[in-house]
């Protein structure tokens, strides 16, 4: 009888280790095995809190990888940095080229939070030969003012230096939000630009209890390096590029997405013709997203890839979508 779960050490291709955690499609007449799904953590955290999105994706016939990144989980690497900018991607290709040699399967690409950034950041370098879809959980761009629901420190001068203008109006995040922002060490950040030497330090600190860290797993301090590598400054242009499936799951009081950014984005910089959707979850923040989460991406899946070759009419997909929504929330 195979393992439900199994973790897989699968070598990058400067030697680390890298943690894939594969919840496989139990073997019998009755199941069909569909595609392969690859998620990628959020900042500090690890694979431990998505075990709920692979068991439910898994009934609904695919396999799951949950892959913790380097530094992180069961990882090889120094904890908080990474050797170079764009390393995080290149862990991807490598771990998809391992998948491919074992057993190919049509192959679902994304994450959560700063995880699904680093997908994006994949598949703008590589391109999309290797992925059939990909997926977006409550994601991250910090690195830029648009998307954010309020405004960081800092972000008036911010936006002057980048626009040449006063910014108008100016949005504040409230307690609930702000003791969830991270810290960032301006100069030291400043001193790693122009300093190669330096980008193994810390330039941001997460909030959180070391001890609690500790106890969760958790990576607190990212270096120059690592804050660089799970950004992306030209978000648009690479969603431009996009040529394949995609679905956005986001709750509507994530602490940093502003509600209307993702529609945007789907108006304005995903061709007219793409298979795109935005699923909003009523009432979910940017954690707790994760249980509708649950719901919803395996529902989006079968959709596509399960039984009938996910042949559902396309006049009734929203129908369907609306009812796992609902049950999502």
């Amino acid at each position: 009888m195979e393992k439900a779960v199994e973790t897989l050490m699968i070598p990058a291709r400067d030697g680390t280790k890298l943690a894939c955690h594969r919840y496989t499609v139990p073997t019998s007449a009755e199941t069909t095995c569909y595609g392969r799904v690859l998620l990628l953590h959020g900042s500090t955290f690890n694979s431990r809190r998505y075990a709920n999105i692979a068991k439910a994706c898994v009934k609904s016939g695919f396999e799951v990888v949950l892959c913790d990144w380097r530094g992180h989980g069961e990882s090889g690497g120094k904890p908080g940095t990474c050797d170079y900018i764009g390393q995080l991607e290149d862990d991807i290709s490598d771990i998809i080229a391992w998948f491919e040699k074992e057993m190919p399967l049509p192959l679902i690409l994304g994450g959560h939070s700063a995880g699904s950034v680093v997908c994006l950041r994949y598949l703008e370098k590589y391109g999309q030969k290797k992925v059939d879809a990909c997926y977006f959980i409550a994601p991250t761009f910090n690195n830029t003012q648009e998307p954010l629901r309020f405004d960081k420190p800092g972000a008036q001068r911010s936006f002057l230096l980048r626009h040449m203008r006063k910014k108008h109006g100016s949005q504040e995040a409230p307690e609930s939000a702000a003791k969830h922002m991270p810290v960032m060490d301006n100069r030291m950040f400043y001193l790693a630009t122009v300093l190669p030497f330096l980008r193994h330090s810390t330039v941001i600190t997460f909030p959180g209890s070391e001890k609690m860290a500790a106890l969760e797993g958790r990576v607190l301090n990212y270096s120059f390096n690592l804050m660089a590598s799970v950004s992306i400054p030209y978000y648009s242009k690479a969603f431009r590029k996009l040529k394949i499936p995609v679905v956005f799951i986001c709750g509507e009081n994530d602490e940093g997405l502003h509600p209307e950014f993702l529609p945007m984005l789907c108006q304005w910089h995903l061709a007219p013709q793409l298979d795109k959707e935005v699923v909003m979850l009523p009432k979910l923040n940017h954690m707790s997203v994760l249980g509708g989460a649950a719901r919803v991406l395996p529902h989006w899946l079968v959709q596509r890839w399960g039984e009938n070759n996910g042949a559902v009419e396309q006049q009734l997909r929203p129908q369907a979508m609306q009812q796992a929504v609902e049950q999502a929330s």
